[in-house]
């Protein structure tokens, strides 16, 4: 199973720019350095109590919609696939799907600018259209469920402490990739290793799981 954003897209730069421009629109002194501290693998409901966490308020009424106009169109303009990861997926016999924190529409309409929906279809499971988003273990165990198979026979590709947390929790185990955290950190939240390149997937899957 993989997780989208940072995973299969390299969405994360392109969001976390657009999160904190608006952000400082509003006033609040948001860095980018804090994004991934703070806010990333969480989702946009979470990302709100943490502003009003560590900056004392929440941004104001039209702040989500703001945010979605500009960052959607920043990503229909810039977004790719992750290095690497087309070929990880031309090579993958096994089963596979998407389980992410976004919207299905949303992974759907990402997956699709940057080529890799092919590789999906309809293997798409999404903790917001559950109501209960990573680290909730939800998303990952209805994707399981979805596909008959047991958690324990699944591995997980993530990229946040937040979503390896949540694949943990799910009695899955997790291969970490460093594209947007310290590997430190994501094997502190139970991945059993960390890549920080997609290529070697491949090997790992074949060793584990072939």
């Amino acid at each position: 199973m993989f997780d989208c954003d940072g995973v299969l897209v390299d969405s994360e730069k392109i969001t976390n720019r657009i999160f904190v421009d608006v952000l400082n629109e509003e006033g609040i002194p948001a860095r980018i350095e804090e994004m991934a501290r703070h806010f990333v693998g969480h989702s946009l409901e979470q990302c709100m109590d943490i502003i009003a966490r560590i900056y004392g308020r929440r941004p104001g009424a039209d702040f989500l919609a703001r945010y979605r106009h500009r960052r959607d169109a920043a990503l229909r303009d810039g977004l790719q696939p992750v290095a690497g990861v087309e070929q990880v997926l031309r090579q993958l016999q096994l089963p596979h799907c998407v389980a992410s924190n976004s919207s299905a529409a949303k992974v759907h309409e990402m997956l699709d600018i940057t080529g890799l929906l092919p590789y999906f279809n309809d293997r798409i499971f999404s903790a917001a259209d559950l109501g209960r988003p990573k680290p909730a273990p939800d998303v990952y165990l209805k994707a399981a469920e979805s596909q008959g198979v047991k958690p324990s026979a699944c591995l997980v590709i993530e990229d946040t402490d937040v979503g390896v947390a949540a694949a943990v929790a799910a009695g899955m185990r997790v291969c970490a990739y460093t594209g947007t955290m310290a590997a430190s950190r994501l094997l502190e939240a139970g991945a059993e290793q960390a890549v920080d390149d997609m290529l070697l997937l491949p090997d790992i899957i074949r060793r584990g799981y072939g």
